[in-house]
């Protein structure tokens, strides 16, 4: 008798925008079909959020960065050294098993992610307590592309493809901070179905690109903001209220202020949907479940 596969799900331990106070910063949970779950982002409060959700690092089949700043990164280094240093549940801590659990993101961003860890994660001693310089790789399986796209406006890859497991995901350059390395997450439902969910990491709004992938796309996940500036970084919501309507309807807000229910009648009413702490959603359906 065969088993069933399980919902292909994303939750969100948080939803909230980089100074958010009330929906935290972000740190989701993807889960496959055969039950791997990998973290997508780490922000600063990602300890705690997945604390208080009742798991612990060790549950985590790996890792997966879209851009480096504090709100998706500024977990990781608690991350790397529990799992260093603890073994728990099963599964052997990584100074023991000499593995340590997995990592995605495109080689521009891996990049930026050691620049910013190698502080505290380079000074390392051996069983002999003799110094050990410390790389990435000493944490994490860094898992390396299987697959790219050649440059286009910047000097490294436009879009890398990975494979680990029973995930296939594409990162793709998208435009954040100017000049910055940073992704969008094009995950795919399955082998037999080419079509996505797609997580924006934080980035403005390019029309044409997202009506270019609405027919494969079955859930839209994207950062948005209502304040105007100079510069914008994110996803301006009076841009995303021009979409089409296909679009919209399958798109989810995230990363957003703690204000969000102040414009939640008109978040509705143009078709979207908005993310709060403890959503989970079907990424096969785009349907929320919880």
């Amino acid at each position: 008798m065969s088993i069933a596969p399980q919902r292909q799900t994303l939750r969100f331990f948080g939803a909230g925008g980089a100074f958010s106070r009330r929906y935290g910063t972000t740190c989701s949970l993807l889960t496959l079909a055969d039950g791997a779950r990998w973290l997508i982002d780490c922000g600063r409060q990602a300890p705690d959020q997945i604390h208080a959700a009742g798991m612990r690092w060790h549950d985590f089949e790996g890792q997966i960065i879209t851009h480096v700043h504090g709100d998706h990164v500024f977990g990781l280094e608690d991350f790397a050294f529990v799992r260093y240093f603890y073994s728990h549940g099963g599964v052997a801590s990584t100074f023991e098993s000499r593995r340590g659990p997995k990592l995605i993101a495109h080689s521009a961003v891996r990049e930026e992610i050691w620049e910013t860890l190698a502080p505290s994660l380079r000074y390392m001693r051996d069983e002999r307590g003799a110094k050990v310089n410390a790389t990435l790789a000493t944490f994490f399986e860094v898992i390396d592309a299987s697959a790219h796209e050649a440059p286009r406006a910047n000097p490294w890859r436009h879009a890398e493809g990975f494979e680990s497991g029973s995930l296939r995901i594409t990162a793709r350059e998208s435009e954040h901070v100017p000049g910055k390395p940073s992704c969008s997450l094009e995950i795919s439902i399955s082998e037999d179905d080419d079509r996505i969910a797609w997580w924006s990491g934080d980035c403005t709004v390019d029309p044409d690109f997202l009506r270019a992938i609405e027919p494969r796309t079955s859930v839209f996940f994207h950062d948005s903001t209502f304040v105007d500036y100079p510069g914008q970084v994110h996803g301006f919501f009076a841009l995303l209220e021009r979409l089409p309507e296909a679009v919209r309807k399958k798109m989810v807000l995230m990363h957003h202020e703690d204000n969000i229910e102040e414009h939640r009648a008109r978040v509705e009413a143009a078709g979207f949907r908005i993310a709060l702490p403890g959503h989970v959603y079907d990424i096969v359906s785009g349907q929320r479940l919880a």
